[in-house]
């Protein structure tokens, strides 16, 4: 077995989801540089040194959409290994965070080029999504039935 790899970068996301199933997903802006500019994702971003990760994500969602969550679950973590030159692995933290629609409403986006509620059947149809996201939504959609007790 080889050692665990080294981690480039370890980022906090949020689940927001809805009392009927939807997600809320960020459209990433689309210019260069970027990592998958044009994309849908989960809000959030990278955890500083000396931070835990939830509260990072308390802070992404507070910087990134003025929204103060009152619950911040942790769901799931991977590491991705990005096909990038040179190869690099980033560790996902995952976070169950519950919002109402008028919750969503009241939300003051000041990153991406916009946002939307996705069910997670829509979410998958879609061609730009981080694939990541995708299937951190898919697990805590199909929780019950994938992981039963």
């Amino acid at each position: 077995m080889s050692a665990a790899p080294p981690i480039a970068r370890w980022c906090a996301a949020a689940l927001l989801v809805t009392p009927d199933g939807r997600y809320l997903m960020q459209l990433r802006d689309d210019k260069p540089g970027i990592l998958l500019p044009d994309h849908w994702a989960l809000f959030g971003g990278t955890i500083d040194p000396g931070e835990t990760a939830a509260a990072a994500m308390r802070r992404e969602l507070a910087e990134e959409l003025e929204f103060h969550a009152r619950a911040v679950d942790a769901f799931s973590e991977m590491v991705v290994e990005l096909p990038l030159d040179p190869p690099r692995f980033d560790r996902m933290s995952f976070f169950a965070v519950p919002i109402t629609t008028s919750g969503e409403a009241a939300m003051v986006q000041h990153e991406g080029a916009g946002r939307r509620l996705f069910t997670p059947e829509a979410l998958a149809a879609e061609r730009r999504v981080a694939p990541w996201d995708l299937a951190a939504v898919l697990m805590h959609a199909r929780r019950t039935q994938l992981f039963r007790r």
